[in-house]
């Protein structure tokens, strides 16, 4: 076949190419897969103008089509009438960039369909402070429609003109007259500075290679074999890579003697933490747009500043999974959290510390994962929060963001999603109480690869009397899975009984069982009487108080 050429599409107009069926992907293609944090990327990306490579798409007619087909995914969500089978004689089949695509229809139409790994559709907002700054990494942010405080913070923050949702951003109109409108709001320099930022994504050409009708199917599916293959973009760590190169440093080499000798934590330790870490020590920023230059060190000096990272980044995955209860490395509530950590204790080392600084090292941690501080703009958050700690532990004021997180506003009812920073933070609570099998009354930390997160009254026969709280944290606690196997669909009062049974029973023993579960007496009395809601409630003020207790 004839080498395809690229043309350069407006990729607004492509979108809207999506929105009304003309644009729609094989069925062969996989769904879409891309978690917050890729739409994001992809977004700050458009926003800054970056290359983001080409699509490829296959010209085919609607009645005979090479390949079946469907709409991009949320499409039939927001435009029910659609029918790409009938409502054109011919439709482009996206062969390449199916993701990118989907990831900037979803950030600008709002398809009521939950992201990657999550169960809840996400809202995507431009932070227009930080945009005007020039942070376009931290101005894109996507929260969780369930999270209504976070959703209420932001929509003020569009009534106060400070954010606008990503769904503006479709039409030109509604942009051009909100800015219209907030003439007043804005000064005539920054009016000017978030038009010429929409500017630069209404106007984003992508080049476009469209293999025309007669391309052969054995043509097709190799050139598609071949972009899952090879189709892998450059991260910033290969641009590093490529970088030190030059200093004669083998950062490549440096990275895969780290995931030699430290192969069960590479799952969370991501390369750009360890460089992240060197440059947040030398005291650079580490947003994507100065990592590189942060890093551009001689090279027995980046060699000195890795080595220095190894041992920190370890050293603050061993403190989070057994000083902070996340058992294991899936239950850490923010992997960002290690490339601070890590830089603390790398400061802890040149001081004298003791347990008064530990003590705050506990009081930010836990504040971080409390207040969920990491959701969004991480990179800044970690810059700010080294320099900040730092000046805590020299005798300053703690961060006037943890002075004013109130742990009383915590409303756990509505923390049941195992996935969020907040779940992961909480059960780690109730890790480090010391938490003890139901029925052997040991420690679960003797077995944690074989523990399990699970329900105490079983979902499977109450969910139907209680569905908005059966999930929650309050009726969750971690146990052995042959516990769980033995448990299966019990009623508290017959399981609980089987408990007190295995513990001799002696029912001091198994309520000191209990109480590292955070079931104090009168909520073990609850359960003996199948008292779901009486039983949620006394939890409710025992993990309460364990959370006041972190904030001495």
């Amino acid at each position: 076949m004839k080498a395809p050429e690229a043309n350069p599409k407006n990729l607004l107009s492509l979108i809207n190419d999506v929105y009304s069926g003309k644009v729609v992907v094989p069925e062969f293609q996989r769904s879409f897969v891309w978690e917050r944090d890729d739409v994001e990327q992809f977004l700050t990306s458009l926003l800054h103008g970056y290359f983001t490579g080409t699509f490829l798409m296959l010209d085919t007619p609607t009645q005979k089509p090479m390949f079946s087909f469907r709409a991009v995914e949320g499409v039939e969500k927001v435009n029910p009438s659609v029918r790409p089978k009938t409502d054109h004689r011919t439709v482009q089949l996206v062969l390449d960039g199916q993701q990118r695509i989907t990831s900037l229809f979803y950030a600008l139409y709002e398809p009521d369909i939950p992201l990657k790994n999550v169960k809840n559709p996400y809202i995507f907002y431009l932070d227009i402070e930080q945009a005007l700054n020039g942070n376009i990494d931290e101005a894109v942010i996507g929260i969780s429609k369930k999270d209504n405080k976070r959703i209420s913070e932001f929509d003020k923050l569009v009534l106060e003109d400070k954010a606008i949702r990503f769904s503006v951003l479709k039409e030109p109109n509604s942009l051009y007259k909100w800015l219209y409108q907030k003439q007043s709001v804005w000064q005539e320099e920054n009016v000017t500075k978030i038009a010429k930022l929409y500017e630069r994504l209404q106007q984003f050409m992508i080049p476009v290679v469209a293999l025309p009708e007669e391309t052969s199917q054995e043509d097709i599916v190799n050139i598609f074999e071949r972009i899952n293959r090879t189709g892998v973009s450059l991260s910033l760590f290969d641009l590093a890579v490529a970088q030190l190169y030059l200093k004669d440093i083998k950062l490549r080499e440096l990275w895969d003697s780290f995931k030699k000798k430290h192969k069960p934590i590479t799952s969370v330790v991501e390369p750009e933490f360890l460089l992240r870490v060197i440059a947040l020590v030398e005291g650079k920023e580490i947003r994507r747009r100065d990592l590189l230059n942060a890093i551009n060190l001689e090279a027995n000096a980046f060699k000195k500043r890795w080595d220095e990272a190894v041992e920190c980044i370890l050293k603050a995955h061993t403190r989070i999974t057994h000083t902070y209860g996340a058992f294991s490395d899936k239950w850490i509530p923010y992997s960002t959290l290690l490339v601070t950590l890590a830089v603390v204790l790398y400061k802890l080392k040149d001081k004298s510390a003791g347990a008064e600084d530990y003590g705050k090292v506990d009081r930010w941690y836990w504040g971080c994962v409390l207040s969920r501080r990491y959701d969004s703009s991480r990179f800044t958050k970690t810059y700010q929060d080294v320099k900040d700690i730092d000046s805590w532990l020299g005798g300053g004021d703690p961060p006037q963001w943890l002075q004013q997180f109130a742990s009383q506003d915590l409303n756990l009812d509505i923390v049941d999603d195992p996935r969020s920073a907040l779940y992961r933070g909480l059960m780690g609570i109730i890790v480090r109480q010391g938490a003890k099998d139901f029925l052997t009354g040991q420690s679960v930390k003797d077995k944690l690869s074989e523990c399990q997160d699970d329900h105490i009254f079983p979902k499977s026969t109450y969910q139907k009397q209680h569905k908005n709280l059966i999930n929650s944290i309050l009726n969750r606690t971690i146990i052995w899975e042959r516990t769980n196997n033995e448990k299966k669909n019990k009623a508290p009062s017959e399981f609980f009984q089987d408990c007190l049974s295995k513990h001799g029973n002696d029912e001091n023993k198994l309520k000191e069982t209990l109480d590292s579960h955070f079931i104090s007496p009168n909520a073990y009395t609850y359960l003996k009487n199948d008292d779901f809601n009486s039983f949620i409630e006394e939890r409710r003020k025992s993990l309460k108080a364990a959370i006041k207790d972190l904030f001495p």
